[in-house]
């Protein structure tokens, strides 16, 4: 009896501690629920959160998003250019009306609200172009907005039919990613010239209509250096300002010297650059930058060292600056190896017509003895070697600490020309520093 009752009280124990247990499960259950359900809903949209989300700034913008933007900018371009709607005989073929419908429809209606805009009056607020243009960005900076990402955009307006006329630019350009739609707001002179210029991104929504469509794409490499290339080549055409700044400085100041010396390279090499195309390229990924290593049709050089799509620092030749691959070959190689090297710098730079270059490397008793000017080097060169030369190494020989190296030289662009003796005695100085004297024969 005894041992019964016991096994009573005993199951009685245990189904009581098994109510405890579950019942303490199910609060414990109900508080977390409560802190979750507590935690989703006290995440309002504060005035302080809607602040960050409308200031916050994309300095590091992608490149295919870069160049989207741009296109975007060339579309509206397009759009305002009035020749797009005549024929050769300088007659219309669209009507005026449909026109400025179409151009109204990709301004912000923020602006139009702003401005009071109507179709009619279109034309007094937006450029007057009324010839084939293209855009060329430079600087790119977008806000995050609730419903819309806004860009300031600046860059050059290229004018294709007179190479010396173009134009500096700002804008904004807001996309809708969700709508798949963008509009454009126009800046007046006087916004343009503000050295700050705010991004107010208030817009939410951009309503499709037939001219805003927006559709993102992916660029490929070879798309995205054929669009650098050929945007170097455009700048260049006018003498940029701007893009004189985008190269290297150091590299800047040793090519050019000054704005001028840059002016006066483009115009010595005017041809050439107008003539221009991209036949091969390279891209490596290197520490902390991209490089793109570019070569045209001419066979030379064009490197582009993209940190960001916009922070760029750009290169036309590999002997001026030394560029950290070089120095890295350099270092390693033996001095016959390096004789060799800077020749090719050398034959580079009087291959690039850059008498400077070649000039400052001549031995001081040479120069002396037989150039005594720059132009002296100039006109020999011109003389007695080809525009665009090609070598071959015959022989080399070392006496004491100096280096003589004989070539064979013909003309790059003629496989039936004439080969002419080239005899250089170099030698090496500290770092990639190198005086030479050189024969012809």
């Amino acid at each position: 009896m005894k041992s019964k009752s016991s096994k009573i009280i005993l199951l009685v124990i245990s189904i009581v501690i098994i109510i405890i247990v579950i019942i303490a499960g199910v609060i414990l259950m109900l508080n977390n629920n409560k802190k979750s359900n507590s935690t989703y809903i006290e995440e309002p949209k504060t005035e302080e959160k809607d602040k960050d989300i409308e200031v916050k700034k994309q300095l590091n913008i992608d490149e295919s998003e870069y160049y989207d933007i741009a296109k975007l900018v060339r579309g509206y371009y397009g759009l305002l250019n009035k020749s797009n709607y005549m024929t050769r005989a300088g007659e219309s073929f669209a009507e005026e009306q449909s026109v400025k419908e179409s151009i109204y429809n990709v301004i912000s209606k923020e602006y139009i609200e702003r401005e009071n805009i109507t179709v009619e009056k279109i034309y007094d607020y937006v450029p007057d172009i009324n010839e084939t243009v293209t855009f060329v960005p430079d600087e790119m900076e977008v806000s995050e907005g609730m419903g819309i990402d806004k860009y300031l955009v600046s860059g050059t307006l290229i004018y294709t039919l007179d190479t010396e006329k173009y134009s500096e630019i700002k804008l904004f350009v807001n996309v809708d990613h969700k709508n798949k739609t963008f509009s454009i707001e126009p800046m007046s002179e006087q916004e343009q010239a503000q050295e700050k210029i705010e991004i107010n991104n208030s817009e939410e929504e951009i309503a499709k209509n037939n001219n805003n469509n927006f559709e993102p794409s992916i660029m490929n490499q070879q798309e995205l250096v054929m669009e650098k290339f050929n945007n170097l080549k455009l700048l260049m055409q006018r003498k940029s300002k701007k893009l004189y700044n985008m190269f290297d400085e150091e590299y800047r100041n040793k090519k050019f010297g000054n704005y001028q010396g840059y002016v006066q390279y483009i115009e010595d090499n005017y041809q050439r650059i107008s003539t221009m195309y991209l036949t091969k390229y390279k891209v490596d990924e290197l520490d902390g930058y991209t490089q793109y290593v570019c070569i045209d049709n001419y066979g030379r050089y064009c490197i582009f060292r993209d940190e960001t799509v916009i922070d760029v620092a750009i290169f036309l030749d590999t002997y001026t600056a030394d560029l950290p691959e070089f120095l890295e070959k350099y270092n390693k190689a033996k001095e016959q190896e390096k004789v060799g090297m800077n020749i090719e710098k050398f034959i580079n730079s009087i291959n690039e017509q850059d008498y400077k270059y070649g000039y400052e490397h001549l031995d001081e008793v040479f120069k002396r003895n037989n150039m005594p000017t720059q132009q002296d080097f100039e006109n020999y060169i011109k003389n007695n070697m080809y525009e665009n030369n090609s070598l071959e190494h015959n022989d080399v020989e070392k006496q004491g600490n100096t280096f003589i190296y004989k070539l064979a030289v013909k003309d790059a662009n003629n496989e039936q020309s004439e080969q002419k003796n080239l005899t250089v005695i170099m030698q090496l100085k500290e770092e990639t520093d190198f005086v030479m004297s050189f024969s012809m024969d």
